[in-house]
């Protein structure tokens, strides 16, 4: 059986995350079961004007 080229493989992304006092950046990989687990998070401060 071979998988179609229209099939996505994505195994990660990049989340945005907008918080209150600062946004993040969430890494994440596809598990087997299909749900996406975060394995580490930046921190982006925002500018205080």
């Amino acid at each position: 059986m071979t998988k179609s080229n229209t099939a996505s493989v994505k195994t990660y992304r990049y989340e945005l995350v907008h918080g209150e006092g600062a946004d993040f950046v969430a890494y994440q990989r596809r598990r087997d079961d299909g749900n996406w687990q975060t394995f580490s998070t930046w921190m982006i401060p925002r500018a205080v004007c």
